[in-house]
Protein backbone atom coordinates (compact mmCIF):
# COMPACT_ATOMS: atom_id res chain seq x y z
CA UNK A 1 0.00 0.00 0.00
CA UNK A 2 1.60 3.56 -0.61
CA UNK A 3 1.72 5.89 2.08
CA UNK A 4 0.09 9.04 2.20
CA UNK A 5 3.08 11.46 2.78
CA UNK A 6 0.71 14.36 3.59
CA UNK A 7 -1.24 12.65 6.26
CA UNK A 8 1.83 10.89 7.72
CA UNK A 9 4.73 13.98 7.61
CA UNK A 10 2.67 16.29 10.22
CA UNK A 11 2.71 13.24 12.67
CA UNK A 12 6.46 12.37 12.39
CA UNK A 13 7.01 16.11 12.53
CA UNK A 14 5.02 16.77 15.90
CA UNK A 15 6.54 13.75 17.59
CA UNK A 16 10.44 14.05 16.67
CA UNK A 17 10.50 17.98 16.94
CA UNK A 18 9.12 18.61 20.14
CA UNK A 19 11.15 15.10 21.78
CA UNK A 20 14.70 17.33 20.20
CA UNK A 21 13.33 20.21 21.75
CA UNK A 22 13.19 19.17 25.62
CA UNK A 23 16.42 16.82 24.81
CA UNK A 24 18.54 19.38 24.80
CA UNK A 25 16.84 22.15 27.11
CA UNK A 26 15.72 20.24 30.50
CA UNK A 27 16.02 23.55 32.85
CA UNK A 28 13.12 25.75 32.70
CA UNK A 29 9.57 26.30 34.37
CA UNK A 30 8.00 24.08 32.21
CA UNK A 31 9.87 21.06 32.78
CA UNK A 32 9.71 21.55 36.61
CA UNK A 33 5.29 21.27 35.63
CA UNK A 34 5.34 18.00 33.91
CA UNK A 35 7.19 14.85 33.38
CA UNK A 36 9.49 14.42 30.22
CA UNK A 37 6.77 12.54 28.86
CA UNK A 38 3.69 14.87 29.47
CA UNK A 39 5.77 17.45 28.38
CA UNK A 40 6.28 15.82 25.22
CA UNK A 41 2.83 14.32 24.45
CA UNK A 42 1.60 18.54 24.96
CA UNK A 43 4.19 19.78 22.57
CA UNK A 44 3.04 17.58 20.21
CA UNK A 45 -0.78 18.47 20.18
CA UNK A 46 0.62 21.97 19.83
CA UNK A 47 2.45 20.96 16.82
CA UNK A 48 -0.44 19.05 15.28
CA UNK A 49 -2.71 21.73 16.03
CA UNK A 50 -1.00 24.77 14.57
CA UNK A 51 -0.28 22.07 11.28
CA UNK A 52 -3.56 21.67 10.39
CA UNK A 53 -4.18 25.27 11.66
CA UNK A 54 -1.71 26.20 8.69
CA UNK A 55 -2.55 23.76 6.28
CA UNK A 56 -6.56 25.05 6.26
CA UNK A 57 -6.12 28.67 7.02
CA UNK A 58 -2.67 29.80 5.86
CA UNK A 59 -2.28 30.66 2.02
CA UNK A 60 0.76 30.42 1.27
CA UNK A 61 2.11 31.16 -2.43
CA UNK A 62 4.72 33.00 -4.37
CA UNK A 63 2.88 36.33 -3.71
CA UNK A 64 3.96 38.69 -1.53
CA UNK A 65 0.91 40.11 -1.17
CA UNK A 66 -0.40 36.30 0.27
CA UNK A 67 2.29 36.19 3.11
CA UNK A 68 1.88 39.44 5.32
CA UNK A 69 -1.60 37.85 6.16
CA UNK A 70 -0.15 34.31 7.03
CA UNK A 71 2.73 36.07 8.85
CA UNK A 72 -0.16 38.41 10.87
CA UNK A 73 -1.92 34.62 11.28
CA UNK A 74 1.05 33.10 12.60
CA UNK A 75 2.20 35.42 15.12
CA UNK A 76 -1.76 35.65 16.60
CA UNK A 77 -1.53 32.17 16.93
CA UNK A 78 1.66 31.77 18.45
CA UNK A 79 0.69 34.72 20.72
CA UNK A 80 -2.78 33.31 21.45
CA UNK A 81 -0.80 30.07 22.96
CA UNK A 82 1.54 31.56 24.76
CA UNK A 83 -0.98 33.52 26.20
CA UNK A 84 -3.41 30.77 27.05
CA UNK A 85 0.07 28.30 28.61
CA UNK A 86 0.72 30.41 31.82
CA UNK A 87 -3.03 29.96 32.87
CA UNK A 88 -2.98 26.37 31.69
CA UNK A 89 -0.16 25.14 33.63
CA UNK A 90 -0.10 27.74 36.46
CA UNK A 91 3.07 29.45 35.26
CA UNK A 92 4.39 31.98 37.61
CA UNK A 93 5.91 34.50 35.17
CA UNK A 94 3.66 35.39 32.43
CA UNK A 95 4.48 34.57 29.14
CA UNK A 96 7.16 32.12 28.41
CA UNK A 97 8.88 33.82 25.85
CA UNK A 98 10.93 30.76 25.32
CA UNK A 99 8.36 29.01 24.63
CA UNK A 100 6.78 31.52 22.43
CA UNK A 101 10.27 31.72 20.18
CA UNK A 102 9.59 27.94 19.70
CA UNK A 103 6.94 27.97 18.80
CA UNK A 104 8.11 30.56 15.88
CA UNK A 105 10.73 28.46 15.04
CA UNK A 106 8.29 25.64 14.82
CA UNK A 107 6.02 27.77 12.51
CA UNK A 108 8.45 28.33 9.89
CA UNK A 109 9.32 24.67 9.97
CA UNK A 110 5.40 23.43 9.48
CA UNK A 111 5.17 26.52 6.90
CA UNK A 112 8.24 25.63 4.72
CA UNK A 113 7.46 21.74 4.55
CA UNK A 114 3.70 23.03 3.93
CA UNK A 115 5.27 25.35 1.06
CA UNK A 116 7.07 22.01 -0.26
CA UNK A 117 4.14 19.53 -0.34
CA UNK A 118 2.13 22.05 -1.98
CA UNK A 119 4.08 23.04 -4.93
CA UNK A 120 5.00 19.54 -5.23
CA UNK A 121 0.86 18.79 -5.05
CA UNK A 122 0.28 21.70 -7.52
CA UNK A 123 3.02 20.87 -10.09
CA UNK A 124 1.88 17.10 -10.22
CA UNK A 125 -1.64 18.14 -10.76
CA UNK A 126 -0.57 20.34 -13.55
CA UNK A 127 1.50 17.34 -15.09
CA UNK A 128 -1.82 15.35 -15.04
CA UNK A 129 -3.65 17.86 -16.62
CA UNK A 130 -0.59 18.37 -19.43
CA UNK A 131 -0.90 14.69 -19.71
CA UNK A 132 -4.74 14.68 -19.72
CA UNK A 133 -4.62 17.44 -22.59
CA UNK A 134 -2.46 15.49 -24.61
CA UNK A 135 -4.24 12.12 -24.47
CA UNK A 136 -7.46 14.56 -25.86
CA UNK A 137 -5.16 16.13 -28.54
CA UNK A 138 -4.17 12.43 -28.91
CA UNK A 139 -7.88 11.26 -29.39
CA UNK A 140 -8.67 14.60 -32.06
CA UNK A 141 -5.56 13.58 -34.11
CA UNK A 142 -7.28 9.68 -33.83
CA UNK A 143 -10.63 11.69 -35.08
CA UNK A 144 -9.08 13.63 -37.87
CA UNK A 145 -7.10 10.54 -39.05
CA UNK A 146 -10.05 8.51 -39.17
CA UNK A 147 -12.45 11.18 -40.96
CA UNK A 148 -9.72 11.38 -43.32
CA UNK A 149 -9.70 7.31 -44.23
CA UNK A 150 -13.13 7.30 -43.21
CA UNK A 151 -14.07 5.07 -46.76
CA UNK A 152 -17.59 5.68 -46.73
CA UNK A 153 -17.30 9.58 -46.34
CA UNK A 154 -14.32 9.49 -48.95
CA UNK A 155 -16.20 6.99 -51.14
CA UNK A 156 -19.43 9.19 -51.08
CA UNK A 157 -16.84 12.33 -51.95
CA UNK A 158 -15.03 10.68 -54.76
CA UNK A 159 -18.60 9.45 -56.40
CA UNK A 160 -19.67 13.07 -56.05
CA UNK A 161 -16.61 14.37 -57.95
CA UNK A 162 -16.73 11.28 -60.68
CA UNK A 163 -20.79 12.43 -61.42
CA UNK A 164 -19.61 16.17 -61.22
CA UNK A 165 -16.46 15.19 -63.87
CA UNK A 166 -18.77 12.99 -66.33
CA UNK A 167 -21.65 15.95 -66.02
CA UNK A 168 -19.18 18.45 -66.75
CA UNK A 169 -20.01 20.39 -63.80
CA UNK A 170 -18.35 23.39 -63.63
CA UNK A 171 -17.95 23.48 -59.58
CA UNK A 172 -15.48 20.11 -59.99
CA UNK A 173 -12.22 22.15 -59.66
CA UNK A 174 -13.87 23.74 -56.77
CA UNK A 175 -14.78 20.27 -55.29
CA UNK A 176 -11.09 19.11 -56.02
CA UNK A 177 -9.61 22.03 -54.38
CA UNK A 178 -12.14 22.01 -51.33
CA UNK A 179 -11.94 17.98 -50.58
CA UNK A 180 -8.15 18.96 -50.96
CA UNK A 181 -8.06 21.61 -48.79
CA UNK A 182 -10.34 20.35 -45.73
CA UNK A 183 -7.87 17.50 -45.38
CA UNK A 184 -4.91 19.46 -45.34
CA UNK A 185 -6.36 21.61 -42.68
CA UNK A 186 -7.40 19.04 -40.78
CA UNK A 187 -3.34 17.83 -40.69
CA UNK A 188 -2.30 20.94 -40.28
CA UNK A 189 -4.37 21.71 -36.90
CA UNK A 190 -4.47 18.15 -35.86
CA UNK A 191 -1.76 18.94 -32.70
CA UNK A 192 -3.11 22.41 -31.82
CA UNK A 193 -5.79 22.60 -28.45
CA UNK A 194 -8.15 25.05 -29.68
CA UNK A 195 -8.09 26.91 -33.00
CA UNK A 196 -9.13 30.71 -33.53
CA UNK A 197 -12.56 31.20 -35.06
CA UNK A 198 -11.34 32.37 -38.42
CA UNK A 199 -9.48 28.73 -38.59
CA UNK A 200 -12.32 26.84 -37.91
CA UNK A 201 -14.77 28.47 -40.02
CA UNK A 202 -11.93 27.69 -42.83
CA UNK A 203 -12.03 24.60 -41.91
CA UNK A 204 -15.88 24.31 -42.22
CA UNK A 205 -16.83 26.23 -45.02
CA UNK A 206 -14.59 23.62 -46.74
CA UNK A 207 -16.48 20.71 -45.19
CA UNK A 208 -19.78 22.02 -46.24
CA UNK A 209 -18.76 22.56 -50.02
CA UNK A 210 -18.74 18.72 -49.81
CA UNK A 211 -21.41 18.36 -48.69
CA UNK A 212 -23.43 20.95 -50.49
CA UNK A 213 -22.06 19.37 -53.57
CA UNK A 214 -22.76 15.64 -52.61
CA UNK A 215 -26.25 17.10 -51.66
CA UNK A 216 -27.43 19.39 -54.01
CA UNK A 217 -30.57 21.13 -53.36
CA UNK A 218 -31.13 19.00 -49.85
CA UNK A 219 -28.88 21.46 -47.80
CA UNK A 220 -29.28 24.88 -47.17
CA UNK A 221 -26.58 26.63 -44.33
CA UNK A 222 -26.61 30.32 -43.10
CA UNK A 223 -23.67 31.84 -41.55
CA UNK A 224 -23.82 34.74 -39.55
CA UNK A 225 -20.75 35.49 -37.32
CA UNK A 226 -19.40 38.69 -35.93
CA UNK A 227 -16.48 39.12 -37.26
CA UNK A 228 -15.01 41.01 -34.16
CA UNK A 229 -15.00 37.63 -32.69
CA UNK A 230 -12.68 35.86 -35.21
CA UNK A 231 -9.56 35.72 -32.75
CA UNK A 232 -11.13 33.95 -30.27
CA UNK A 233 -10.86 30.40 -29.82
CA UNK A 234 -12.77 27.32 -30.10
CA UNK A 235 -11.77 23.58 -29.32
CA UNK A 236 -9.98 22.53 -32.36
CA UNK A 237 -12.40 21.06 -34.93
CA UNK A 238 -15.34 21.25 -32.33
CA UNK A 239 -17.46 23.62 -34.67
CA UNK A 240 -17.05 20.81 -37.41
CA UNK A 241 -17.81 17.96 -35.70
CA UNK A 242 -21.25 19.85 -34.25
CA UNK A 243 -22.19 20.55 -38.01
CA UNK A 244 -20.92 17.17 -38.70
CA UNK A 245 -23.36 15.91 -36.46
CA UNK A 246 -26.21 17.58 -37.98
CA UNK A 247 -25.55 15.40 -41.43
CA UNK A 248 -25.07 12.19 -39.55
CA UNK A 249 -28.43 12.11 -37.97
CA UNK A 250 -30.75 13.81 -40.41
CA UNK A 251 -31.99 13.11 -43.35
CA UNK A 252 -31.86 15.32 -45.98
CA UNK A 253 -33.94 15.77 -49.80
CA UNK A 254 -34.54 18.92 -52.01
CA UNK A 255 -38.38 18.67 -51.21
CA UNK A 256 -36.96 18.35 -47.17
CA UNK A 257 -33.58 20.20 -47.36
CA UNK A 258 -31.59 20.20 -43.89
CA UNK A 259 -31.44 23.40 -42.93
CA UNK A 260 -28.12 24.56 -40.39
CA UNK A 261 -27.90 28.10 -39.18
CA UNK A 262 -24.72 29.36 -37.47
CA UNK A 263 -24.39 32.69 -35.62
CA UNK A 264 -22.35 34.05 -32.76
CA UNK A 265 -24.51 34.92 -29.93
CA UNK A 266 -24.59 38.22 -27.42
CA UNK A 267 -22.94 35.62 -24.42
CA UNK A 268 -20.30 34.76 -26.11
CA UNK A 269 -20.96 31.42 -28.12
CA UNK A 270 -21.18 30.06 -31.23
CA UNK A 271 -24.57 28.72 -31.71
CA UNK A 272 -25.45 25.89 -34.57
CA UNK A 273 -29.34 25.36 -35.08
CA UNK A 274 -30.69 22.55 -37.38
CA UNK A 275 -34.18 21.28 -38.25
CA UNK A 276 -34.68 17.48 -36.88
CA UNK A 277 -34.84 15.13 -39.07
CA UNK A 278 -34.14 11.89 -38.37
CA UNK A 279 -32.60 9.10 -40.43
CA UNK A 280 -35.25 6.22 -40.52
CA UNK A 281 -32.02 3.86 -39.62
CA UNK A 282 -29.87 6.65 -37.55
CA UNK A 283 -28.60 4.43 -34.67
CA UNK A 284 -28.96 6.16 -31.25
CA UNK A 285 -26.67 9.04 -30.48
CA UNK A 286 -23.51 8.33 -28.67
CA UNK A 287 -23.04 11.77 -27.74
CA UNK A 288 -18.90 10.99 -28.38
CA UNK A 289 -18.31 14.08 -30.31
CA UNK A 290 -19.75 16.70 -27.89
CA UNK A 291 -18.33 14.41 -24.68
CA UNK A 292 -15.04 15.22 -26.08
CA UNK A 293 -15.31 18.74 -26.62
CA UNK A 294 -16.79 19.04 -22.98
CA UNK A 295 -13.93 17.41 -21.76
CA UNK A 296 -11.51 19.31 -23.55
CA UNK A 297 -13.39 22.46 -21.78
CA UNK A 298 -12.78 21.23 -18.74
CA UNK A 299 -9.10 20.64 -19.26
CA UNK A 300 -8.53 24.22 -20.27
CA UNK A 301 -10.34 25.24 -17.09
CA UNK A 302 -13.58 26.84 -19.59
CA UNK A 303 -17.25 26.24 -17.51
CA UNK A 304 -20.09 25.40 -19.69
CA UNK A 305 -18.46 25.00 -22.71
CA UNK A 306 -21.09 23.34 -24.59
CA UNK A 307 -24.76 24.17 -24.08
CA UNK A 308 -27.46 21.96 -25.92
CA UNK A 309 -31.42 23.42 -26.21
CA UNK A 310 -33.72 20.82 -28.16
CA UNK A 311 -37.04 20.91 -28.90
CA UNK A 312 -39.41 18.65 -31.28
CA UNK A 313 -38.66 20.52 -34.23
CA UNK A 314 -34.80 22.04 -33.70
CA UNK A 315 -31.60 20.93 -32.27
CA UNK A 316 -29.13 23.46 -30.88
CA UNK A 317 -25.58 23.33 -29.59
CA UNK A 318 -23.36 26.33 -28.52
CA UNK A 319 -19.87 26.18 -28.00
CA UNK A 320 -18.34 28.72 -25.74
CA UNK A 321 -15.89 30.97 -27.37
CA UNK A 322 -12.22 31.16 -25.69
CA UNK A 323 -10.42 34.26 -25.13
CA UNK A 324 -6.72 33.98 -24.89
Amino acid sequence: MKLNIRAILPIIFAVALPGLGLYSNSLNSFEQQFTWLQRWAFSSAVMLILWFLYWHFVDISNSPKRWLPAVAFVLLVGLGIALVQPMMFKFAHGIQWLSLARMMVGSILILTMQYALKTQANNARLRLEKEQMQTENYKVQLKALSTKIDPHFLFNSLNTLRSMVRHQNGNSEEFIVSMSDFYRQILKHNEDTTLPLSDELAVLNSYLFLMKNRNVDAVEVHISIDKALHQHHLPTLGLQTVVENCFKHNSMTSKKPLKIDIQSTKDGYVEVTNNIQPKLADKEPTGIGLNLIRKRYELIHVNNGVIINNTPDQYTTKLKLIKL
